[in-house]
């Protein structure tokens, strides 16, 4: 398993630089490493590129020895951040969680031998890219030291950039609402037929199915999400607001298909005494919304560039149109019929229809008003923009939960092509979604002297 491991992490970094798939996960570890939940050694490294002058991140692992802090390349001397480094005359900013000024200065090869053994042991995702082993004596490390350059990590005070008090303030009020949405979903999830069943949904066979599949995608990521955003709200991002539109309208959009896609006189369960709970939440998620929305001022956003935009509005337009003819169109054809055969519509009708309304009379329209505004590079496009790829990501997450769950527990309705199909449009959302949230993590920085 330890080779097959390795072998795919040196075919993500062929010849040193990483491929597509290297580059999107390096993307989603960048933004891990930043928001400060993960291990405090790993963080992204923010530096200004040597070509464009644009800020450039990248997720790296920072080690210490002998109670100084280094930062090493286990692709070489010709990785792109090193060279960056270098051109920048070793200014840089370091993140997790908060922002530091830092001076990286080249450690000579001659006393890089003991911090690269550190580095390895520190660093398990490095070890298939170098050649050493971990457990060679320093010998065979200073062999290959040379190859693998490494900076000594100081405070750069000069550089440090004044923020305003306002945004280093934590947003209390913000992080407490988000907080108590993580845990709420999660209750709720567990609460369900995934986990407990305590809560028993009235609904058909095959709508429980999709509910399994869509409480283990708010347990395994909307409550995880949800509660890094509470982190970043504490530590007063200015990102939060913005952020917390996503798993906001995202529960708006599920509690009430939850609350009202429900048979109430035709299935057994106790749904109805969860009612509060399910009300509680979804009026919590939608005052979180509206906070959020009305705390983003449009003008106060990073700008998109052309690039970014045109990406988010093909994007968009895909996702309604995949909703359209792949989600809805071949059902909504066959409860036209005389004798409709679709089992999700004959034991729930009231949830077929209910979200047949939400996705074709909201979520269609909004994808393509927006993705629209973002082709035509609109400045009123782009708090909506944010806001409907980071929730459209979370639906995404749900319909491929939903679509595994019944293909799973061998649900008529169940379709290898809706599986295919939900995955590869979460995967695509997930990354434009990366990519689109880059700026909002960019502080602006000075060039180096």
């Amino acid at each position: 398993m330890t080779v097959i491991r390795d072998r795919f992490a040196r075919w993500m970094y062929q010849q040193g630089r990483p491929n597509r798939l290297a580059r999107i996960l390096n993307r989603i570890s960048a933004l891990q490493f930043r928001s400060g939940v993960a291990p405090r050694n790993w963080v992204t490294l923010e530096v200004l590129g040597r070509r464009t002058g644009m800020p450039v991140t990248f997720p790296l692992v920072l080690a210490d020895y002998q109670g100084k802090r280094y930062l090493v390349s286990m692709l070489g001397i010709h990785a792109n951040w090193v060279a960056n480094v270098r051109a920048a005359g070793g200014h840089a900013v370091i993140h997790h969680g908060s922002r530091e000024s830092v001076l990286l200065e080249d450690v000579d090869a001659g006393a890089r031998a003991p911090i690269l053994r550190r580095y390895l042991a520190i660093a398990p995702g490095a070890r298939p890219h170098m050649a050493v082993d971990r457990a060679a004596p320093l010998r065979d490390f200073e062999r290959v030291a040379a190859r693998y350059p490494v900076f000594h990590v100081t405070h750069d005070p000069a550089q440090q950039a004044e923020q305003p008090s306002a945004v280093r303030a934590p947003n209390r009020l913000l992080g407490a609402g988000l907080m108590l949405l993580g845990t709420a979903v999660a209750a709720v999830a567990v609460l369900g037929p995934l986990v407990s069943g305590v809560l028993r949904y009235r609904t058909s066979p095959t709508s429980l199915n999709q509910i399994i599949g869509g409480d283990a995608a708010a347990l395994a990521v909307v409550a995880p999400v949800t509660v890094a955003l509470w982190v970043l709200a504490l530590r007063g991002h200015p990102a939060a607001p913005v952020l917390t539109l996503a798993p906001s309208i995202f529960v708006v959009y599920t509690y009430t298909q939850l609350i009202l896609g429900n048979e109430y006189l035709r299935w057994p369960g106790n749904v109805e005494r969860f009612f509060p709970l399910l009300l509680a939440v979804f009026i919590l998620a939608a005052a979180l919304a509206l906070r959020a929305w009305h705390g983003t001022p449009s003008e106060g956003l990073p700008a998109t560039s052309a690039r970014a935009d045109r990406a988010a509005g093909i994007v968009l337009l895909v996702i309604a149109a995949f909703v359209v003819v792949g989600l809805h169109l071949p059902n909504f054809v066959d409860a036209l019929r005389d004798s409709p055969n679709s089992v999700q519509y004959l034991s729930s009708p009231t949830a077929f229809w209910l979200v047949k309304l939400m996705d074709l009379g909201i979520v269609v329209p909004a994808a393509i008003a927006v993705g629209i505004g973002a082709l035509r590079h609109q400045q009123w496009a782009r708090k909506p923009m944010y806001a409907l790829l980071g929730a459209y990501t979370l639906i995404g997450a749900s319909v491929t939960g939903m679509a595994i769950t019944m293909a799973a527990r061998n649900d008529p309705d169940a379709s290898a092509a809706t599986i295919a199909g939900a995955t590869l449009m979460t995967a695509l959302l997930a990354a434009v979604t990366c990519y689109l949230y880059q700026p909002l993590f960019r502080p602006p920085m000075s060039p180096a002297p």
